[in-house]
């Protein structure tokens, strides 16, 4: 029977620095979630921000969904996420 060789379709992994830091404990924190509200994935992203919410008990919790899935997202709502110690950013987010 002939092997089969599987290739990662993503290549090689880009060399990254040494010592980084683990995120911080983001219980008390500030998270905050965007997503590009395309509805073939809205319930995975209710449950996503469910469970990060529950485990990882935030002090504040703020929620984007764009308006427009197609469009990035305006200069404005990254400025306010970027106040977030933690962000969760869709794809196409």
């Amino acid at each position: 029977m002939p092997r089969i060789v599987l290739h990662s379709p993503v290549g090689r992994e880009a060399p990254h620095a040494e010592g980084i830091a683990p995120l911080r404990d983001p219980r008390g924190n500030r998270v905050a979630f965007l997503f590009n509200g395309h509805v073939s994935v809205m319930p995975f992203w209710r449950r996503l921000e469910e469970e990060v919410k529950l485990r990882c008990e935030p002090g504040v919790a703020t929620t984007v969904v764009k308006p427009n899935p197609f469009a990035p997202a305006s200069a404005s709502t990254i400025k306010e996420l970027s106040r977030a110690d933690l962000a969760l950013v869709g794809v196409c987010a």
